[in-house]
């Protein structure tokens, strides 16, 4: 009978206290989370940290469609040598920055209703690709025919999100310009729905390499040295 009792409560603590440690204790400490304001001595940065939240409903499209299925939202530290710092991947658009920005923390998923960290990298990493991102326009037009940017993509075509309407006097401001081999036949276009516009503007809106209060992202990234 002992024997089983202390078989029940070890396997508790083996389940109860990864649980408890890796679910329970972080969810309450990021429900008691709150914007941060900035100082503008000391940051150099009006306003508050972080920024306004992403756009809700452009977020719980970029779910249904599974794109976190192989896009990530984390910068991971640099000095764990698993991300370094690359091209594209925040405000720095240089081919290698001198200084790496700040890997993330819970903080900058604040106002979001998940936070989409991923499980893995089969595309780049979106957590900053607002700043590296086309204009609205291209962008749709990646996400309709993605192999009209790179022949090589596997990312899929969201066609679903975008209506091929027959031309009916002038063309739409808002048609998509497709290259000739992706273009959709004459006398019709395609345009945008409104779910994929909410998806563009979640898409823009990923911007979390901003500096935290009291701790500027270049003075957080000095002791991370970007990966050679």
């Amino acid at each position: 009978m002992m024997n089983f009792r202390t078989f029940i409560l070890g396997l508790v603590a083996s389940f109860g206290l990864p649980w408890l440690c890796l679910i329970v204790i972080p969810a309450m400490k990021y429900q008691q989370l709150t914007p941060v304001a900035y100082d503008k001595e000391k940051d150099g940065v009006e306003g508050f940290y972080p920024p306004a939240p992403i756009n809700g409903q452009g977020q719980l499209i970029y779910i249904r469609e599974g794109c976190n299925q192989c896009h990530t939202q984390m910068i991971r530290p640099a000095q764990l040598g698993l991300d370094g710092w690359y091209k594209g991947w925040g405000q720095d658009q240089e081919a290698r920055p001198t200084t790496p920005a700040r890997p993330n923390e819970l903080r900058d998923y604040l106002g979001e209703k998940y936070a989409l960290l991923g499980i893995q990298r089969v595309g780049p990493d979106l957590a900053n690709f607002g700043w590296r991102a086309p204009e609205a326009a291209k962008l749709h037009v990646h996400l309709f025919a993605p192999r009209s940017v790179h022949d090589w993509s596997t990312m899929p075509a969201y066609t679903k999100l975008y209506k091929v309407q027959k031309i009916q006097g002038p063309s739409s401001d808002r048609a998509l310009k497709l290259p000739k081999k992706f273009a959709v036949p004459a006398g019709y276009e395609v345009v945008p729905t409104e779910e994929a516009d909410r998806l563009v503007e979640y898409l823009l809106s990923l911007k979390k390499d901003y500096p935290v209060p009291g701790q500027a992202a270049a003075v957080a990234a000095a002791a991370a040295p970007a990966k050679k």
